[in-house]
Order: C-alpha cells, then structure tokens, then sequence
C-alpha cells in the first residue's frame, strides 16, 4: 500500500496518481493522499497521539515562517504540550529534537527558551532535558546544519561542473562555520568557474587561519 503525504503549502496541489510510459509501456499507480495542510492545529494539541504532536510542529513552522515572535511563541507551546499529553521521557526528548529542528530560532531566543524549559521541569518535577541533553541536542543540531550547507555547496559545484576534485571536497568537509558556508553556497551559485570557486575558499582559509594566528 502506498499513501502520499503532503508537507506543502499549496492547497490546490494533490497529486493522486503517478504515470510512467516508455516505448509503448505504461505504468499508472493510484494513491490515497494525506494533506497535512489539512490538519487544525488546535485539534491536533488536543491529540495525545506522538504523530499528532509531529504533525502540529510541522504546521507551527509554516506558521512561524520567518517571524521570530510567532516561532518562538510556537515553539514554546509545542514543548509545553509534550509534558501536558503525558509523554515518558524518551518520547519527550526525541520529539523536542523534532521541535528544535522544526522551528529555528536566533540563540538569544533559544537561551530564552531554554530558561522557561527549566523552569516547566522544575514546577513539574520532571527533569528530562537536562543541559548536558540539551548541549547533545544543540550539538547534533549544529552538526546537521553544517553538514547540510556543506552537502548543497558540493551538489551545486557538481551541477554547475561536474567534476569536483576531491581536494576541494576535503577542504569544504572540514569547514564548521555555518555563515562562512552560507557564503561560500552563494558563491558556488555565482562563480564563472571552479578555478574561481577554488581562489576564493582559498582566500576564506588562509583568513581564518591568520585570525586564528593573531588570537
């Protein structure tokens, strides 16, 4: 059995069917679709289902958007519910991990954010997310940023040049500042050549290690 699940925006777009022909041949398959769009919100805070809880993460981020007040607010009420629908501690930490994926927020706000988390476990006597956690889950976060923009740099250079060489795939891996590779994405995007792309990482790398040197 297979159903569709539609993480999208567009409220028109529901695809119930996949058609393949070739040389005369044709395969159609037809599928049920599950709209999450469709969900309310407020119902699904209702829900003691853990999926119910991913879904409403899910619509609180294309809530929140980019407004930091709204994803905050969002957020906060999200990890609010988990406690209130009576989760065990395991499900609470993977589904807060989900959450701090989901919904992005600036580190001042995350500070904020982690000063009420302790203040709700203090009142409900429920210690599960303890900073030692919370520092893994920040970690892991940071991780799968880095390794996300280093991913979409490499996949661009290979679109736009095919050949990438492996030097250069070395020299991105190692790179662990996020905003040097959001930089460095946009070049990728722009460069006339690799040639080019390669100048100018060189140029980021020989800076850092010259601010390093000085500090």
């Amino acid at each position: 059995m297979s159903v569709a699940v539609l993480g999208d925006e567009e409220k028109g777009w529901r695809p119930k069917s996949y058609k393949r022909e070739l040389w005369g041949c044709r395969a159609l398959l037809e599928f049920p679709v599950v709209k999450l769009l469709d969900y309310d919100i407020d119902e699904l805070a209702q829900n003691p289902n853990p999926l119910a809880a991913i879904v409403q993460a899910h619509r609180a981020a294309q809530i929140a958007r980019d407004d930091v007040g709204v994803g905050y607010a969002n957020k906060l009420s999200l990890i609010k519910s988990l406690y209130e629908r009576g989760y065990g501690k395991n499900d609470i930490v993977q589904l807060f991990r989900l959450i701090d994926w989901f919904i992005a927020l600036p580190k001042f706000e995350e500070d904020r954010l982690w000063q009420e988390i302790q203040t709700l476990e203090e009142n409900k006597k429920m210690p599960y997310i303890t900073s030692v956690e919370r520092r893994g889950l920040e970690k892991g976060l940071q991780q799968g940023l880095q390794q996300g923009k280093q991913e979409n740099i490499l996949q661009l250079l290979e679109i736009r040049f095919e050949d990438v060489a492996q030097e250069l795939k070395q020299i991105i891996e190692k790179l662990d500042d996020i905003e040097l590779l959001g930089k460095l994405f946009a070049q990728a995007a722009t460069t006339q050549s690799l040639d080019e792309f390669e100048s100018v990482v060189s140029q980021y790398v020989t800076d850092d290690e010259s601010k390093e040197e000085e500090e």
